[in-house]
């Protein structure tokens, strides 16, 4: 009896501990649920996404322009910030700004044509003293955490500073230094992928940080040649830098060595961005036509080259879709082109669209990362345009200047 007592407390015991097990175990069903119901989200988002510029019109939603004075305030590039809610720019002579999405715009399906366009008002202003080389959202920014909510912002003779996204304050600087000891400032910067890390791109190499530590505690990878753009690649732990000697180095994020080297630009490359998958780099250079696509699997030479028409040493900015579904570029003839990754033609090669949307460069595109919206500034540095005709008159025709930033939207409307 004592024996059979002692057997069924053991099984009871076993039985409860089961129990506790069983309740402290998470639901794999409801696991299981949550993950189906991310990938079908993924799966109508990328739906949506594949009928963006479907009707070959875009419709213009909000707009500033800047005019040109002797102090020449172009646009240099717009950011979407992650969570879609802010746009990113730098102005010459008048600094870095940001601009809100206009409320109306939230969870859009469509737009009226007969939409009122908005007039577009910085939100923050920063003044800087020296030019703007590069800016950066941080890449986990959601404006319900305040503490996500900050960028990056590299200046001439300047440390990389951070700011408040909210209210353009000074939070704190990381500072590079030369051998000589003295500040460097930052040609380019990026976050890592999950944003605990700062890679800015240097004169003869790059600087890392950990974003938790600012000041001048920081890594160095030595290239010996000056990082103009810089990319980080999380899926592939990976890190691009172009450089102004026209070729792209890769380097392992996990050791700091140099894995490979990617040639093809004629000039020197200003421009890099990774696709979201990782799966892609893009690289743009100055007065270079060729747009390059480069698949990480298979680097030996470019996927595709496309063809934009860049004529000033300014950086040229390009973009791709969330999904990978187009590839947008701006170019100094004030056209927008448009190709559709997925949608090829019978030589296997994207479709293009193009979009006359401003009268001057269209230096900056920036695609929403889930509304079919796009964002394009232009402008570019002025000369002095008087020119000596055949006999020996001055000529002053006017040249076109347009300094803007415009929202527009690419998909359907009402």
């Amino acid at each position: 009896m004592e024996e059979n007592s002692e057997k069924i407390e053991e099984s009871i015991a076993m039985e409860e501990d089961i129990t506790e097990e069983n309740e402290t175990k998470p639901d794999s069903s409801e696991e299981n649920k949550e993950m189906k119901d991310e990938q079908e989200l993924a799966e109508i988002q990328n739906e949506k996404e594949k009928n963006w510029f479907k009707n070959k019109q875009v419709i213009e939603l909000g707009k500033i322009d800047y005019k040109n004075t002797s102090n020449q305030h172009y646009f240099q590039g717009n950011l979407f910030s992650p969570d879609g809610t802010c746009i990113l720019t730098a102005v010459n002579a008048k600094g870095i700004l940001v601009f809100e999405l206009p409320h109306d715009l939230y969870n859009k399906n469509e737009i009226s044509t007969e939409r009122d366009i908005n007039i577009l008002k910085p939100v923050i202003n920063i003044k800087t003293v020296g030019n703007v080389y590069d800016f950066c959202w941080y890449p986990h920014l959601n404006s319900m955490d305040p503490e996500t909510c900050f960028f990056l912002a590299s200046c001439q003779n300047e440390p990389l500073k951070c700011y408040d996204a909210f209210n353009g304050s000074y939070k704190c600087a990381y500072r590079a230094y030369d051998y000589a000891d003295e500040l460097e400032a930052a040609l380019s910067c990026c976050f890592s992928g999950d944003g605990s890390l700062i890679f800015t791109g240097l004169r003869k190499g790059i600087a890392i940080f950990n974003t938790s530590v600012p000041g001048r505690d920081y890594d160095m990878i030595n290239l010996k040649k000056p990082v103009s753009c810089i990319a980080a690649n999380y899926y592939y732990n990976e890190i691009a830098a172009g450089s102004w000697n026209k070729t792209i180095t890769l380097i392992d994020s996990r050791d700091y060595l140099v894995t490979d080297e990617l040639n093809g630009h004629k000039q020197g490359v200003t421009f890099l961005k990774y696709s979201t998958n990782g799966e892609y780099l893009i690289s743009g250079s100055r007065k270079d036509s060729n747009l390059l696509m480069w698949d990480m699997r298979n680097r030996s030479l470019p996927l595709y080259k496309f063809s934009r028409r860049v004529d000033t040493n300014q950086r040229v900015q390009f973009d791709i879709s969330y999904n990978s579904n187009w590839l947008v570029s701006g170019d100094t003839n004030g056209i927008v082109h448009v190709w559709g990754l997925n949608d090829l033609d019978e030589n296997a090669f994207p479709k293009e669209n193009q979009y006359q949307l401003h009268e001057d460069a269209c230096t900056g595109v920036s695609l929403h990362n889930y509304l079919p919206i796009l964002a394009t500034s232009s402008g570019q540095f002025k000369f002095d345009n008087n020119i000596d005709d055949d006999d020996g008159q001055i000529s002053t025709e006017p040249e076109k200047i347009e300094n803007s930033l415009v929202l527009w939207w690419i998909s359907e409307t009402t």
